[in-house]
């Protein structure tokens, strides 16, 4: 790097010291070359980070956990409306499920999984936002609650 002596007394002087321009050009992409072969930022390492960089290179074991554990419960969901539906006990409340259901039962379960599985790949994404912390415990719970009650009329009617 050619840096005559009025470049490095003008930098003295400014206080920035450093002679090369900052390698960042922006934030940290959503999906960039680390999203599936992983990097090494977990979190933000600066306080003042956390609320403009909020995506991240690896993902905790929990959230992997939850995610999954939201599919399969997502599954069991979709499985047991169908069976409840042929018993006749119950009808499809959600008309752009009724919909796909009218198509037939592959359309129904493909667009379920298909919704359910592109929400949990942008929960995961923006896993640092306050709102997905909040709103997959609060999903996690709900499903739980409406497979429990499937079950009930399942196993009773």
């Amino acid at each position: 790097m050619n840096c005559s002596y009025n470049d490095i007394t003008e930098l003295s002087i400014s206080g920035d010291l450093r002679a090369v321009p900052d390698r960042r050009r922006g934030p940290t992409p959503i999906i960039g070359r680390y999203t599936l072969w992983g990097g090494r930022r977990r979190k933000a390492r600066r306080d003042g980070d956390k609320k403009d960089h909020i995506f991240v290179d690896l993902y905790s074991t929990r959230l992997l956990v939850a995610v999954l554990f939201l599919l399969s419960l997502s599954c069991l969901d979709a499985f047991l409306t169908l069976e409840l539906i042929n018993k006749g006990v119950v009808y499809e409340a959600n008309p752009v499920m009724a919909f796909f259901l009218d198509k037939g039962v592959f359309q129904f379960s493909l667009i379920k999984f298909t919704i359910t599985s592109l929400s949990l790949i942008v929960m995961c994404l923006l896993k640092n936002v306050n709102i997905t912390r909040i709103c997959l415990p609060v999903i996690i719970n709900i499903y739980l609650i409406v497979v429990g009650y499937e079950l009930y009329l399942y196993i009773v009617v």
